[in-house]
Formats: structure tokens, sequence, C-alpha cells
């Protein structure tokens, strides 16, 4: 079998293209939010429409996905960033919310075959000794681009039209890289199936922490840049901000990850969602619904410090998917891991879909600035229950415990998929 080194090098071109879609899918629910607060759409439609890109990633991950191996991982690939370069495409020559709407529910289904093939292609391609490591790799990767690709909105911060061809050009690089890769992609493999009454009875805390932070995630990451936008915030200090989140992940993964490998999993679970909890608060209370409070804070030390508040809400609240799944791993009897794995990601993008949902709903009979309550209120009926079930439940045997490992909300397989 090839050295680890020599893996990475025959990943090269699939870590590149992967990288350029991370790139532009983070960079996305910035854009599409700013867009929509540029184009005066209200704030149910800025909700619905990582709703409508929740529901077409779990269509991609659980229904489309399955097809590449009948057409070929490489035509694939190329056919999925084709439909996200139209879709991007679109978003500079319409605003016609119902079109715009499909085409983000057509860019989920899309993302979700893109990341499956790159699933796929790196777990059936190395070897088990190595795939640990290589998946660190790979986080660390996605990781650092989730931080980068705010630097799309930063350069185009005048012109969101430009941020959309430059979204598109980069799909089409993706595209070249894989389509002139000198490397054969391996055969697929079936997919393990979804098992979500057996996951809440077995590690309700994972499944409810994970259906939580798909809600909280979700809407925080892609209709707050919406409000921020219509309150009057720059562009670029939205891109700086939902930076600074990014960073908090990449800061914060590792370390709350070797914690919980040393500890009952579920205290670092709760530390990271009563931060999270707390910060979200904090977040709701500040929020006037207007941009005066920014404008006056702008330069100021305290303006500095809700920076790094932002940091660590990064470091809680986008942690905490990786933490209940290893968690998840731990209550799973050895059969059913792999299962418990797509079923974890199957809930959060259940999550993903309700919550802007409930946003679209909550702004409607409360006021948009109910929002950022709401928010608050659903993590931190999570916490309690985390801290209900730590009482309650005894902590789960050492000898059944997982190495944690970084697990992505776009991955199938990238998971702790061994017991000790």
């Amino acid at each position: 079998m090839p050295s680890f080194s020599a893996q990475i090098h025959t990943l090269k071109y699939l870590f590149i293209a992967i990288a350029a879609i991370q790139l532009v899918t983070a960079a996305s629910g910035t854009i599409v939010a700013l867009y929509f607060a540029e184009t005066g759409a209200s704030q149910e439609i800025a909700a619905l429409a990582p709703a409508a890109y929740s529901l077409g990633f779990l269509i991609g991950c659980f229904y489309i996905a399955g097809w590449i191996t009948s057409i070929g991982h490489i035509r694939a690939f190329s056919a999925a960033a084709a439909i996200c370069t139209a879709a991007a495409l679109l978003f500079s020559v319409t605003d016609h919310e119902p079109t715009l709407l499909f085409v983000r529910l057509m860019t989920g289904i899309a993302t979700a075959g893109l990341f499956a093939i790159g699933d796929a292609w790196i777990s059936e391609t190395v070897d088990g000794t190595s795939r640990g490591r290589l998946l660190a790799v790979f986080a660390i990767i996605l990781g650092l681009m989730s931080v980068l690709s705010q630097v799309i909105v930063i350069v185009t911060p005048d012109d969101l039209n430009q941020s959309f061809v430059l979204v598109s050009l980069l799909y089409c690089l993706a595209i070249v890289v894989i389509a002139a890769a000198p490397s054969t992609p391996p055969e697929g493999k079936e997919r393990a199936n979804v098992r979500v009454k057996a996951l809440f009875i077995d590690a309700p805390t994972a499944a409810f922490g994970a259906l939580a932070v798909g809600i909280v995630s979700t809407v925080f990451m892609n209709v707050v840049p919406y409000r921020a936008a219509t309150m009057g915030v720059d562009a670029v200090d939205v891109a700086i901000a939902m930076g600074a989140v990014y960073v908090g992940r990449i800061l914060f993964l590792y370390p709350l990850g070797l914690a919980s490998d040393r500890m009952d999993r579920r205290k670092v679970i709760l530390v990271a969602s009563a931060v999270a909890t707390f910060a979200l608060f904090i977040f709701a209370f500040f929020s006037t619904g207007d941009g005066v409070r920014h404008a006056s804070l702008v330069g100021t030390p305290l303006y500095r410090l809700l920076f790094v508040g932002l940091v660590l809400l990064g470091g809680s609240m986008l942690t905490l998917y990786a933490l209940l799944l290893a968690h998840a791993m731990d209550r799973t009897v050895p059969v059913y891991v792999a299962s418990s794995a797509v079923t974890m990601l199957f809930v959060f993008t259940i999550g993903g879909i309700i919550g802007p949902l409930l946003t679209s709903v909550v702004s409607a009979v409360f006021g948009d600035l109910a929002m950022n309550w709401m928010l608050a209120i659903v993590m931190a009926a999570f916490t309690a229950l985390v801290v209900v079930r730590i009482k309650t439940v005894a902590p789960a045997a050492k000898a059944e415990q997982t190495n944690f490992k970084a697990a992505e909300t776009t991955s199938l397989k990238s998971a702790p998929t061994q017991k000790r």
C-alpha cells in the first residue's frame, strides 16, 4: 500500500477541486443573504433560501448521490458543478424570488452530489491506517476554505453580481481540475441506511443536538448576514464577521475533540453548547433592529470584543456537530456505526430545513428581531437537555468510546467508524 504522502499526492487534484467547492459553498451563504437584502426581499424570503438549499442537500445526499456509480465519478462531478455554475449565474441576472428559491434548491442537490463524490473518492482510495490522518488534513483544508470564502465578498463589496460571476468561475475551475486529473476514481460502494428512531433511542443527546445545531447554525450563517445588511452594516464587515465565526471552528475543533476523548464527552458538549447559548443571548440582547448601535461601536474596543465573541460562537456552535457525532458513535453498537453517522447528517439537515422555516413563521408573527431570541432559546433548550442527561444517565464505558475525528456537515463518510 502506498505511503501516506504518496496517497496525498494521488488525491491532490481532488483536494484542489473540493477546496474550490467548499470556498464557494461557504461564500454563497453570505452572498445570497446579502443579495436578498440588496434587492429588498423580506426576511421570510431570505430565510426560505437556506431552507430550500437544505432540502436540496437532503435530496442530493440521500436520493441522488447513489446514482453516481451509474455514470461515473468524474462525469457526475462535472454535471453537478455545471448545475452550480448555472445557478450562480442566474443570481447575477434575475431577482425573481420564486426562481431564486428554486435555484437554491437545485444548488443544494448538486452540492450534495459534489461532496458525496469527494467523500467516496477519498474513503475508497486510502487504506484504513491512513484514513483518519487524511480525513484530518481534508477537514483542515475545508476549514481554511470556509474562512477564505469571505474574501470573495470583501473583494467585490459594491457589486454582488461580480461575486456570483467569481463563484461560477471557481466552479469551472473545479470541473477542469477533476476532468484533467491523472488519477482513476474508485468504484462506488453501498450506502448505510438511515435509522432515525434508533438514533433518538440510543443517543438522544446526539440526535436532539444534531437537530438543534442544524436549526441554529443554518439560520445564523445564512439569515443573520441578511439581517445585518438590512440594518446598514457594510458588506465587508458582514464578511469579516462570518469569517471570524469560521475561524473559531478551526481554533477550537481539535482541542475540544481531544478533550472529549479524555472525559465524559457530554461534559465537553455541555460546555460548548453553554458558550454558544450565552453568545446567542448576548447577540439577541444587543440586536436593536437598526444600524445605529453598530455604527456607534465601529472602531471602539467593544467592537473588537464583538469579533472575539463571534470567534467563541463559531468555536462552540460549529464544533458541536463533530462532538455530537462522536458521542453518537459511543452509544452505537459497532454494526450500526456507519448507519448512525449517516443518520446524524440526516437529522442535522432536517434541522437546516426546520430552522429557516421556523424563522419565517416567527418573523411574520413576532417581528424580525424575534429570530435572534429563537436561536438562543433553541440552544438553551438543548443545553438543558444535556444537563439532564448527564445527571440521569451514566457516561459511555471507556471501552465503548470512539476516537474523535473532525466530521463535516457535508459528509456521509467523514466520521468515527471504529470502536476502540
